[in-house]
This record gives C-alpha cells, structure tokens and sequence, in this order.
C-alpha cells in the first residue's frame, strides 16, 4: 500500500514504525487489541508515523510529536491510570485523540479523563483521520514554525493568514486583498533569496492544508528558477505572484473533492479543473491584475502541445510565466505527498519531468534542473 514507509521493530504481521526524534511525526501508541491495524493503514498512508506499544510510548515523546493517537482498551482502568500518569506537563500542549470501538458513554469518559482532544471510532477511514486529525497536525506543524529563522516564520506565517483570509472571502463573493498578497510574496522572496529553500519546504510537509502548502511549494520552487534564470526584482515578484494565485480557484473546490483520499473520478475531475476559472473569476473582481498573472492562473494546466486544459491552447498562445508556472506546479506536485501516492525526490520528479517533451518547455525544464536536485 503507499503511504509512509514504517520500520519494523516487532515479528507481528503488519509492519511498525519505531519512533523518529528527527522528524515531525504522529505517535501511534497501541496495546496489540486490534483495532491498530485499518488505522496505522489509514494514517500511515498520509502522515508520518512512529509506533510503539504503551508502556515506552512516553519516552518517544519529543518536541517534534505532531499529535499522539491511542490505539488502547480505554475499559481498563490500570490503562486510562498509566496515561495519565505518563502523560503530563509538555505532552499536554500536544493534541491526543484517542480510537474507540464505540461511542458508549464510559469509554468516551474514560478517553477525556485521560486528556483526549478529538476522538475516531473504528474502524478508522483515511477520510475519518483527515478530518479529525488534520487541524490538530496544522496546529502543532505551526507551533514547529518557531524553531525557523524570523524571516522564514514571517513568511509562513503572513502567507498562510492570506490563504485563511481568502477563503472566507471567497465564500463571501469578495475578492483578493491586493496588499495581503503582495507582503506574502515579498515574505516568501525574502525566505527564499536569504535562507535555504529547502528547509522552508521541510516546514512545510508536515501542515494539512494541502493548497496552502501546495501553493507555497511552487512559490519558492518559482522564486528559486527565476534566481537561477538572473530575473530582476520585479519579474521575481511577478513570478511568486503568478505561483501564490495559481490556484486560488481551489478556495471554491469543494473540501470533499480537495481532500478526497485517493484519485478523483471523471465526474470529481471536471469539478475540480474548474478552479481555474474560479481563479479567473476571483481575480476579476479586483480587476487592475497584470495580464500575465491572470494568464498563468487561468492556463497553468496547458500544455504545448494543446493537450492540456481549459481551453486546449496551443504551445504558441501560452506565456513564458505560465510556461514557468507549468513546470512548478508539476514539480511541487510530484514532491509532496498525497494519501494515494508517496512523495519524490527532487532528482526523481526531474527524470519524470524530462520525459514531458511536447507538453512542458523542454528549454526552461533543463534551466530547471539544479532546483530540482537540491530538494531531496
């Protein structure tokens, strides 16, 4: 299955991940009972997990624990004690769900009295995990931010409000804060140009919400090309505008579509390749956007060979801005992790993206090539 590759550290039929003290992960703790199974499947397959049975399961506790998920007989009052007694003081800023077989009255008692934020009742579903466990991963993924430079937090920081801020406009029929996305991009260009790139998009895998990360992704990837390329200042800044906004569309995706824990139907992919005229139209009710930048949201999913959508533009018709947009968004995609896939190296997205000759500028692609191989 894909997912998050997990390490062995016990003969039992599913495999285990032990415990990481150097990357951002969910603790899985369980007690052998049998319902960890469907659920190490469901999260393992979008986060990433270190597993270990209760009585060691405080030890692993560490500064980079995204959440902790109990996998426990919650009916046994020696093990709603040793929670308790194991689990205090810096655990408690960070979130516990707790998997019940039921929703009866003791046991979801019994959860909270042992410090329970959210809890799942199995068998527990990818979507299920997403939606439970997704804002708590947000949250502790954020408070992680602090550990970056001030730059680098700032931008984080400004770029994700924007993203918060746009979608409740959008549901309000109101447009973009021009101002808003301008202090974002100047943020993301100055964490670019005067940090390392790469370990902005280590503090970024591990936050749920996939457009924001998404968009940041191509952002920095944009930033970085353009430096590469020799860009002025304001063909940067035009550039990591063209990448924040590619897919502001998607604010008016449904979340179902969105966050759909595998691949999307015929039906779910009209749906959600209409976000790019959703895009369009958020940006025309501000309407002084520079040509180019509306073009590259409306057609970052052209192709040169007209294969391409929403309207089958040939090679001719789509801008070098798009064209560079193109090359983000594929590479960020391949990157990242998705709950049906596994993310890529750098080097591995490169050799896929060489082999798009036709569809993508194979001269910008080679131009591309050192970004790509610094991201492992």
């Amino acid at each position: 299955m894909g997912g998050v590759a997990r390490r062995t550290i016990d003969a039992r039929p599913l495999q285990y991940g032990a415990p990481s003290a150097s990357a951002p992960e969910i603790l899985f703790v369980h007690d052998g009972g049998g319902l960890e199974g469907p659920a190490i499947e469901a999260l393992g397959s979008v986060y990433p997990l270190g597993i270990c049975r209760l009585p060691e399961a405080a030890t692993h506790l560490n500064d980079q624990t995204l959440a902790i998920v109990f996998s426990v007989d919650m009916s046994s009052p020696e093990t709603v004690r040793e929670i308790r007694n194991s689990f205090v003081d810096a655990a408690m800023q960070v979130p516990r769900i707790f998997i019940l077989p039921n929703s009866d009255r003791r046991s979801v008692v019994q959860a909270y009295s042992a410090g329970a934020h959210e809890l799942l009742i199995a068998p527990v579903s990818v979507a299920s995990a997403e939606q439970v466990i997704g804002p708590l991963v947000n949250r502790s993924a954020e408070r992680l931010w602090g550990r970056l430079t001030d730059v680098q937090q700032s931008a984080l920081r400004i770029s994700l409000k924007l993203f918060e801020d746009t979608h409740a406009s959008s549901l309000r029929g109101e447009g973009l804060d021009r101002a808003s996305v301008t202090r974002a991009c100047n943020g993301v260009i100055s964490a670019v140009s005067h940090q390392d790139f790469p370990s902005l998009l280590d503090a970024l895998r591990s936050h749920h919400n996939y457009t924001f990360r998404h968009s940041m992704f191509v952002t920095g990837t944009l930033v970085s090309f353009c430096d590469v390329l020799g860009f002025c200042q304001e063909d940067i800044s035009r550039a990591a505008n063209a990448g924040l906004l590619h897919d502001i569309g998607k604010m008016a995706t449904p979340s179902a579509i969105l966050d759909k824990p595998g691949r999307l139907d015929p039906a779910e992919m009209a749906i959600m390749r209409g976000h790019v005229t959703a895009g369009g139209e958020i940006l025309s009710r501000h309407g002084d956007w520079p040509a180019d930048i509306v073009h590259a949201v409306l057609h970052h999913h052209e192709r040169l060979d007209g294969a391409g959508y929403c309207d089958g533009l040939p090679g001719a018709a789509i801008t070098d801005l798009t064209r560079m947009v193109s090359i983000a968004d594929v590479f960020s995609a391949l990157i990242d992790k998705r709950a049906y896939k596994r993310a890529m190296s750098g080097r591995d997205a490169y050799q896929i993206m060489l082999k798009a000759e036709g569809q993508l500028d194979m001269d910008l692609v080679a131009a591309f090539e050192p970004i790509a191989h610094s991201i492992k």
